[in-house]
Parts: structure tokens; C-alpha cells; sequence
């Protein structure tokens, strides 16, 4: 058994590894998860030798070229080559309008407050030092560089360029030996990531990642079998036919064997003979087809663009559209990456938009699928960019307007037809995942300290008052009062089984059980605090309240308990135009709704005229609106990501500088025993990690969920392990 897979060709070894350790993940489930440190391991060596090979690669590659020949071909070949490449992007780009549209929210994630590292694309494309260009990552700029010390090379004469050409041919056979090395021991890494995925990755992310596999699989298709043949059939005497049959044989081996280079030396003969049936080739049309091919093969074809589509999927998996600008630079990026390994080039493209890197896996999973579709693609764009600069050259190119209307129409159509089928089909079959409001609305106060919640208001100057009361006097009367402010996710709300819960109500109880006294929660209004502190209707305000500069007079604050960031909640498709102060600047007839801070509202009207601000009583009133009064809300960023997930079609982001505020619990002002005893007692609770504990599970939701093992052979079928 041994011998026959090592007999295999390494793409069939690389599929069985594949299967056989997807097979692996289903038979032992999350045990295997410590497999995908060997796959990552495998991964990073296959990487090793991948810049030094784009340098000399490309170095030798062009440095070798005679000057007419190189004139010719980045002349008439690089013209055809970048129309190519834009329209390969274009459609690239397009693809995402077939992704079904799929509500999602989550809970507050400390990432998205980390400042955002600012691309230098001075660095990213220009090699100032190629040295750190390097050494960086920086994959554009070593393009660049390369293709300038190729391009000096052609001019130059003498054994000291023969010399520097044979020691690049020398360098890229030795990195090509390490490759193929190293290629032996990449189906054990295929293995370990397939064995772990499989292990470990949930039901709904093999379920999303058909989103990509269908979208990528209908790119290829529409390419290879659409777009390109047509455009060949527009603009030369060749038919659409004839462009599928001479390519058939290449197409099928290519996407058997997942190999292009074995193919060249047929795609060379095929255009040929096409070009000899419509009488129009000659020895130096034969010459340059036979110079052009295997140059053109080591420049990134649309098939190897395809993939920066996986990016766009990650995007949207994860729930953060990439911006238009963003989208400019990830295509001229992704471009010049992949003029390396796609290995390099994904994580390199993720990291540019802010994807998480942990999202390279699935690329890793799906590529031996998906590498089929892109060998087929990349054979014919060979196919079609010979055949296009091969009519070029002799002067036989059908470049009018009325062949030129044909051609945009035909591709015009096919992309069309192929986003509206996948969208409607996909819409059709994938659904948004079930509900997330369940997940916050089911959490519970764990520490369980005798309570009680009172749902009435207290009237001012009807419901009789109360001394201010002291720690001693509390514990003298067992009970605790508390103010709260109802529906204030995720500080103080009640959950599905009608208790009062959320991270202050959890604080309230732990601080009540550090008094031995029971607990009792009164309502109240915000515009009404001073007041009932002062009547006595509790003894301290925890609701998530943020210190009011206004207020200080009137009661007395506690030390701040954490601080908040100031954020916009809005509707999902309104999300992006609040998040640059220029895109806010734009807006017209927008009205934006606030609960607090009055005094960064006043400093907000000054500097945006153009926005309608209006304040509101709760939270509630904006979510739960039906005629669509206010646009936006201000609101802080872990609260606004609490309410999502129980309104999935909204979304938050943050206010630009990332502003912040503090907030903090309030007691009467004459109350200095127990404001002393609090302030104590927050100074404890965050040393002894209880505080923290609190906010990781109410803001963000760390173990919120306790989800089952993944599905295995081993726990569900045998029940070997429990």
C-alpha cells in the first residue's frame, strides 16, 4: 500500500493525502486539532525559496532576451497582456455580487479597536532597499526591482552578463530542486491541515465555503469557455470553435494534473497549426509563438488572478466588506504577489485588507479543487494571448468599432448572466445562520445571591423617600438597593427567561454577596438619577453610566469601572458612509439619535452641520423603529455590538480617532461610606481578575456559547471518549 502511493504522481498523492486526512478529522474529530501546527510547518518551508526565485527568475528570464525580441514583446504581447490582466480583475471584482446576502452579528471584539497599521505604498511598490524589501515581504517591490535588473541586462554584452545569466539559471535549478524537495512532504502538510480542518471547523463553515467554491468554479467557467474564446472570435479570423477544439487537449490534461507546464510545448504546436489553417503564418510568426509562450508563462495569467477572489470571499465571510479604494490597491497588489507562489501572495493580500491570517486555511483546504479550475483558465489565457499578438504582429487584428461592440457585448453578457444565476441560485439554497439573538439573550447572572427586581419606576415626590444609607446601615437591613436602567444591553436587561441580567447586574450581585446582603434592583430614568439618589430609592446607580461632566455636582462617581468607545450603530447597507469624517461630510438629509453625552454631542453638532442630531430616551426606540426616523445612533462600541446580535441588520462602526469615554457607578454625594467602600472594592475585584472575568463574558461573549465537540466517529458512533 506504501509503495503504490509513493508510486503516485504527486497530484494524486496530494488528493489522497487530502481525503484521507479529511477521513482522519471525521474519524477522531477535535482530537486532531494539534495537526495543523505540522500542516502550517509545511506550508511556511514550501515558502522558503519563493522570492529568491521571483528575483531570479525574472532577472534571468528577461536579462536573456534579445533587445528586438524584448522590444516586441512587451511592445505588442505586454499590451495584450495588461488588457488581459484588467479584464481577469474586473471580473474578479464583479464576482462577489453572486454571494448571498447573509445577516450576521457578533459580540464586541477588542480587534476592531486596535489601531489600524497604515500602508506604506511607497515601501509596498517601490524597492528604496531591496534588501528590506525582502526581508519585509514586500513582494511588489521585488517585481519591480527584478523586472528593472532584467530589463538593464538586455543591453549589456560581455562573459560578465553571460556569466550573471548562467549563475541565475544555476540559482533558479537549485531553488527548483528545493522546491520539488520540499514537494515531496507537501501532501504530509495537506494531510495534517485537511485531518485538522475537518477535526475541527464547524458545520457552518463548510457550509460557507461552498459560497466560494461555486462563485470560483462559475469564474472559470465563464472565463475559459466564454470571455476568452469569444474575444479571440471577435477580434481574428479564428472562430469560437476553433478556439475550444485546439485547446481541448491541453484544457483536459491541465486540469487532470493540475499542470500547465507540461502543456506548453502543445499549446506552442496547436497555435501553430491555427494559425497556418487561415494563412497567416510565417517563420517569424512560428518564431515568435515559440518565444512567446513559454516567456509569457512565467508572468501571473488569469487563471492565477483568480484566487485573489478567495479574498473577497474571506471578506465576506468575515462580515467586513473591503472598500472600493481597498479593492484598487488588493488588485495591482494581488497582481504583482502572484507573480510568486500563491502560498505567499494569500497571506500577503490578507494582511493588506485586514483579513485574519487563520482564514489562509481554508485556502489551503480548498486549493487542490480549485487549483484544477485556475490550470484550465490559465492554459487558455496562453492560448488566447498568443493567438491575439500572433494577429498583431501580422497586422491581422480586427480592432473596429463594429468588432469591438460584438466583443463587449459578448463578455458584457456572459458576466452578467453568470453573477445573476449564482446569486439567485445561491440565494435560493444558502440561508443567513439561525438567529444570533438567541446566544445574548439566554446568558444569566452566574453568582446567585438573594434578589430582587423591581419593574415600577419610582414617582418623584409620591414614592416615599429613604435616608441615604451608609455599608453600615446596609448591612444593618440585609438588602443592597441598586438603580438600573432597563433595556440597556449588555449592562442591565432581562434575558429570555425574564431575569434581570448583564455585566453591572453581575457586578451588583458580586458586590452584594461581598456584603452578605441581599440585592434589590430599582429601575430609574437617567434624566432622573440626582433625584432618586438623593430620595433615597436606592443606594447606587450600575447601568453602564457615563460620567457626565454636568452631573459631578450633583452625586459623586466611583472610579472608573472601564472605558468605552464612542461608535455609530446603523443600518448594514449604511454602515460604510460613517467611517471617515469626509464620507460623513457628504451626507444629506440624515438624522442621527443619541441617549447621552450630551456634551461630546454639542462638540459633534459644530463639526458636522450637515447632520440632524436627536436625543432619545433608550436604545430601544432606534432598533425597534418602524417608520425609519433616524439613520444612526450614537452609541459605544461594545453596547452597539450587543444590540446587533439581536438586530443582525445593523451594524457598528467606530467614530474615527477611536474617541473614548469612562464609565462609572454613582452613588449620593454625601454618601462618602460607601463610595470609599466601592472604590475598595472595584480595586479588588479587577486585581483578583472577577472584573475582567465579567466583561470577557458580557461584552464579548467568551463562553457565552458552550457548543458540543465537532461531530466525530469516535465520540458519537463507537462512544470511546466521551
Amino acid at each position: 500500500m506504501f509503495k503504490k502511493l509513493l508510486s503516485m504522481t504527486s497530484a494524486t498523492q496530494m488528493i489522497v493525502a487530502m481525503f484521507i486526512g479529511f477521513a482522519v478529522g471525521i474519524f477522531f474529530g477535535e482530537s486532531v486539532g494539534w495537526l495543523s501546527t505540522i500542516g502550517t510547518g509545511v506550508i511556511l518551508l514550501m515558502q522558503m525559496t519563493v522570492l529568491p526565485y521571483i528575483v531570479v527568475s525574472l532577472v534571468g528570464g528577461i536579462g536573456k532576451l534579445k533587445p528586438d525580441t524584448a522590444k516586441l514583446i512587451f511592445s505588442r504581447a505586454g499590451i495584450i497582456m495588461l488588457l488581459l490582466w484588467a479584464l481577469g480583475l474586473l471580473l474578479v471584482a464583479l464576482m462577489p455580487l453572486s454571494f448571498p446576502f447573509v445577516e450576521s452579528a457578533s459580540f464586541f471584539s477588542t480587534s476592531i479597536i486596535e489601531p489600524v497599521v497604515e500602508i506604506d505604498y511607497f515601501k509596498l511598490y517601490i524597492p528604496s532597499n531591496p534588501f528590506e524589501s525582502m526581508a519585509a515581504g514586500y513582494v511588489p517591490a521585488m517585481v519591480v526591482f527584478s523586472i528593472a535588473m532584467g530589463l538593464a541586462l538586455i543591453g549589456m554584452k560581455g562573459d560578465n552578463k553571460t556569466q550573471l545569466l548562467e549563475f541565475m539559471h544555476t540559482c533558479g535549478e537549485m531553488f527548483g530542486r528545493i522546491t520539488q524537495g520540499m514537494v515531496k512532504v507537501l501532501p504530509i502538510g495537506i494531510f495534517a491541515m485537511s485531518a485538522s480542518a475537518a477535526g475541527t471547523m464547524g458545520v457552518d463553515e463548510f457550509a460557507s465555503m461552498q459560497v466560494y467554491l461555486i462563485s470560483y468554479f462559475a469564474l472559470c467557467l465563464v472565463l475559459t469557455f466564454a470571455v476568452l474564446p469569444w474575444i479571440v472570435a471577435s477580434l481574428t479570423p479564428i472562430t469560437y470553435w476553433q478556439t475550444i477544439q485546439m485547446s481541448k487537449a491541453s484544457l483536459v490534461t491541465a486540469f487532470a494534473t493540475g499542470n500547465i507546464f507540461i502543456v506548453l510545448p502543445v499549446i506552442v504546436e496547436e497555435c501553430k497549426q491555427v494559425m497556418k489553417k487561415h494563412n497567416t503564418t510565417s517563420e517569424d510568426t512560428d518564431t515568435l509563438i515559440e518565444i512567446l509562450v513559454p516567456i509569457a508563462f512565467t508572468f501571473p495569467n488569469i487563471g492565477k488572478l483568480t484566487v485573489i477572489l478567495f479574498v473577497y470571499f474571506c471578506s465576506w465571510f468575515n462580515g467586513t466588506p473591503i472598500e472600493l479604494l481597498d479593492q484598487l490597491s488588493l488588485s495591482v497588489s494581488g497582481l504583482l504577489a502572484l507573480f510568486g507562489s500563491v502560498y505567499v501572495a494569500i497571506p500577503f493580500m490578507l494582511d493588506l485588507v485586514h483579513l485574519p491570517a487563520d482564514l489562509f486555511q481554508l485556502f489551503v483546504m480548498s486549493g487542490f479543487i480549485t487549483g484544477k479550475l485556475n490550470s484550465i483558465t490559465a492554459v487558455m489565457n496562453l492560448f488566447i494571448l498568443t493567438l491575439l499578438t500572433a494577429a498583431m504582429f501580422q497586422k491581422n487584428l480586427k480592432c473596429f468599432l463594429p468588432q469591438l461592440i460584438k466583443m463587449t457585448l459578448g463578455v458584457a453578457g456572459s458576466i452578467i448572466i453568470t453573477v445573476l444565476v449564482c446569486r439567485l441560485g445561491m440565494g435560493l439554497f444558502i440561508h443567513s445562520p439561525e438567529v444570533t439573538s438567541g446566544v445574548i439573550a439566554n446568558m444569566q447572572v452566574a453568582d446567585k445571591v438573594p434578589t430582587i427586581v423591581k419593574t415600577q419606576y419610582p414617582q418623584l415626590g409620591k414614592t416615599p423617600t429613604s435616608p441615604i444609607a451608609s455599608v453600615d446601615m446596609i448591612k444593618q437591613r440585609g438588602i443592597l438597593k441598586v438603580g438600573y436602567i432597563p433595556s440597556n444591553v449588555p449592562f442591565s436587561y432581562y434575558n429570555n427567561a425574564g431575569e434581570l441580567v448583564g455585566f453591572d447586574s453581575a457586578m451588583a450581585s458580586k458586590l452584594a454577596e461581598d456584603l452578605n446582603v441581599k440585592v434589590e434592583f430599582v429601575p430609574f430614568k437617567k434624566k432622573d438619577l440626582v433625584a432618586s439618589l438623593q430620595a433615597g430609592y436606592f443606594d447606587i446607580a450600575m447601568s453602564g453610566l457615563a460620567m457626565d461632566i454636568e452631573l459631578m455636582g450633583d452625586l459623586s462617581y466611583t472610579n472608573q469601572v472601564m472605558e468605552l468607545n464612542f461608535a455609530i450603530a446603523a443600518p448594514d447597507h449604511m454602515v460604510n458612509q460613517f467611517k471617515t469624517t469626509d464620507s460623513i461630510h457628504t451626507l444629506n438629509n440624515i438624522t442621527v439619535a443619541y441617549v447621552e453625552h450630551n456634551n461630546a454631542i454639542q462638540a459633534i453638532k459644530q463639526k458636522f452641520a450637515n447632520i440632524t442630531f436627536k436625543q432619545i430616551s433608550g436604545y430601544q426606540l432606534f432598533f425597534r423603529q418602524k417608520n425609519n426616523q433616524y439613520d444612526a445612533l450614537i452609541i459605544s462600541a461594545e453596547a452597539g455590538s450587543a444590540w446587533t446580535l439581536f438586530f443582525p441588520s445593523y451594524g457598528i462602526t467606530l467614530l474615527e480617532n477611536n474617541v473614548r469615554y469612562p464609565v462609572a457607578y454613582a452613588v449620593a454625594p454625601s454618601n462618602q461610606s460607601l463610595l470609599n467602600y466601592v472604590n475598595n472594592w472595584q480595586n479588588l475585584r479587577q486585581v483578583d481578575g472577577h472584573q475582567q472575568q465579567y466583561y470577557n463574558y458580557w461584552m464579548l461573549g467568551q463562553g457565552a456559547t458552550n457548543p458540543p465537540p465537532r461531530w466525530s466517529i469516535i465520540r458519537d458512533v463507537l462512544h470511546w471518549v466521551e
